[in-house]
């Protein structure tokens, strides 16, 4: 396993430049701390599993600690990027090859706090994720359709897209998870056909899964699950918990969501962040 920090260069014969043959994960840094760095290292690990791909978790780690603590900004994202490697003929790998490892730096988003603040504006993407049990989960690096979700969220001037399976059943956002209430308790799609596990996602399962304060059921849903809905929020390691204000539907009808009851799960992360600050100052 080869890691560095990238400096924008791609070899001709990456297997993740060709074929999208790796995974990758997106961390925010704040004051040199990577938050939720157990999840991501853990979903890394576990990604990587599937794809076959053989890292050594300590270097990661070490290295991604080192790349955080060197960086003078105060709040900035570090993207993991995973390739299986070099060559190899055709699809088939060349096993004699170890993985690349490229950690890059980017500046955080600014616009995130005041659409926290306001509440985000959703369409329904026309565009459907496949389903593919085996890759369920994963954020690997073939993102063709979040390419194809993205330039419709653009064409609409909207904030983000709630994204349906071909079978019509609601997974996630462009690039986060979605979970919402209504009167029988808060909810999200389970991922056991497509669609990203997320890190927020996963620290909220479990954190209120021990807590219990709330109960979050995980189930297949279908868009009327979302009529009456109180809150719908959208999830990701960068916006944390964005709640939504309003989701645009199909045949141009919208459906609004009361953002105040987002602050439970807000509260909840934010609680997280300063447990992680404690435990590693």
């Amino acid at each position: 396993m080869n890691i560095f920090v990238s400096d924008g260069k791609v070899l001709s014969q990456d297997r993740a430049f060709n074929y999208g043959d790796g995974i990758f994960t997106t961390t925010h840094v704040q004051h040199g701390k990577i938050q939720l760095f157990d999840f991501h290292l853990s979903r890394l690990a576990y990604d990587a599993s599937v794809l076959n791909i053989a890292l050594d978790m300590k270097a990661l780690s070490d290295a991604m600690v080192k790349t955080a603590k060197a960086e003078s900004r105060q709040s900035f994202v570090l993207k993991v990027h995973v390739s299986a490697g070099e060559g190899g003929r055709g699809y088939a790998r060349d096993k004699a090859n170890p993985a690349l490892i490229r950690l890059m730096c980017f500046p955080y988003p600014q616009h995130y706090e005041p659409l926290r603040e306001k509440g985000a504006d959703l369409i329904c993407a026309q565009t459907p994720l496949s389903i593919q049990p085996l890759l369920a989960g994963v954020k690997h690096l073939n993102r063709l359709e979040q390419v194809l979700i993205k330039r419709e969220i653009e064409t609409a001037n909207a904030d983000d897209a709630l994204v349906l399976d071909t079978q019509h059943h609601i997974v996630e956002a462009s690039a986060g998870n979605v979970f919402f209430k209504n009167n029988q308790g808060w909810h999200t799609p389970i991922l056991d056909g497509s669609g990203v596990n997320g890190v927020v996602r996963q620290f909220l399962l479990s954190h209120f899964r021990d807590d219990r304060s709330i109960e979050i059921t995980e189930a297949r849903y279908s868009m009327e699950a979302l009529i009456g809905a109180d809150c719908l929020v959208v999830t990701n390691a960068l916006m944390g918990v964005m709640p939504v204000k309003s989701l645009t539907l199909e045949n141009g009808n919208k459906l609004t969501f009361d953002i105040s009851h987002s602050q439970v799960l807000t509260d909840a992360l934010l609680t997280k962040y300063r447990e992680e600050d404690a435990r590693f100052s």
